[in-house]
């Protein structure tokens, strides 16, 4: 099976052209024009250059392609809600209308848990949650669903849904938020935590998911892709049993969080950076951002322990320059990381 895999040079998508190989299908990664493709590496799998923007680019990247796995998005909480509209939503929309026209099959759009909502206390959310509140980027990625299903809907495409949780791991170019939750608290002296929890996974599972989504899953179903379910304090905790620091010391609340992450966006700007925490994403911590996943694990669907996607996480992390050199140098890291170098890439090019 052909399979155009969008987003290539990102996070989820160069796993998942890596997934789309090792499940014995033909990947074609899709990158921007001037996208970067070391996430890539030395992968066998044809490339093609296209903008979700651009109808002509798109339809000559899907020609041929039995499925698409849709992966291309903007993870960010930063940029303005417009532009996070236009790239997941409206690009989604182009991408499904491309497919149509090309005569593909099924689009499994990779959207987020965050559609599925969150909750005030430790209990875990299915498919059938509804986002209420949150960053523009939730939003932006229900809109990418709504976008999705109404283009499915008029073109007759076969439409997937699937909702990674917290995806960490790499190696990774650009240091996306979910990797971001890593760094920051390897930063912090203080090594604060928050109340709350999230669910986590480790990407390579997700990637295996997507893949698995385009040859089982229902139709018009959401999918939700997840590992854990941790509290933040025990994902800390684990952290830094992993790096060989002590912590967690403090636990914040909201309000704490939200004045740290304003004097990041301060500091980010002054160093033309991308802040490691900002405020909206700040307003989401203390809740919990639990999942239940049974549909997807009916499939088949499986996934590591979280500790050994942690692990994953920190072997590239300990070698990359998204930690500073001072940093790097002050980590014991524990057996299970030095172990997961044989597994992922420890650093790109």
């Amino acid at each position: 099976m052909k399979v155009l895999v969008t987003g290539a040079g990102g996070l989820i998508g160069s796993a998942t052209v890596d997934a789309v190989l090792a499940a014995g299908h033909e990947p074609v990664a899709m990158l921007r024009p001037r996208g970067d493709d070391r996430a890539l590496g030395a992968s066998p799998a044809q490339q093609v250059r296209a903008d979700l923007a651009d109808p002509d680019s798109l339809r000559a990247a899907v020609a041929g392609a039995e499925v698409v796995l849709h992966c291309a998005a903007v993870f960010s909480y930063e940029r303005d809600a417009a532009s996070l509209h236009r790239a997941n939503a409206d690009g989604t929309r182009a991408l499904i209308d491309a497919a149509a026209a090309a005569g593909v099959r099924r689009v499994v759009v990779t959207s987020s848990s965050v559609t599925c909502g969150s909750s005030d206390g430790p209990e875990a959310r299915d498919e059938s949650g509804e986002l209420a509140e949150g960053p523009d980027y939730f939003h932006s990625k229900l809109a990418q669903e709504r976008a999705a299903r109404e283009a499915a809907t008029r073109t007759g495409v076969e439409l997937v849904l699937a909702c990674p949780t917290v995806a960490v791991g790499g190696p990774d170019h650009k240091l996306v938020p979910s990797n971001a939750i890593l760094v920051r608290y390897l930063l912090d002296p203080s090594r604060t935590t928050f109340a709350g929890g999230a669910n986590v996974v480790g990407v390579r599972d997700v990637a295996a998911g997507l893949v698995l989504l385009a040859e089982r899953a229902e139709p018009n179903r959401r999918y939700l892709l997840g590992g854990e379910n941790w509290s933040w304090r025990l994902l800390h905790t684990a952290v830094s049993e992993l790096a060989g620091l002590p912590g967690p010391f403090l636990t914040a609340g909201t309000t704490a969080a939200y004045l740290a992450a304003g004097l990041a966006e301060a500091v980010a700007a002054l160093t033309s950076k991308t802040p490691l925490a900002t405020r909206s994403e700040a307003l989401t911590t203390g809740r919990f951002h639990w999942y239940d996943d049974r549909r997807a694990r009916a499939l088949g669907y499986t996934s590591r322990p979280v500790r050994q996607a942690l692990a994953e996480s920190l072997a590239w992390l300990s070698t990359s320059e998204h930690l500073p050199r001072y940093v790097r140098e002050g980590l014991r890291l524990a057996p299970e990381v030095v172990a997961a170098r044989r597994l992922v890439p420890v650093a790109l090019p």
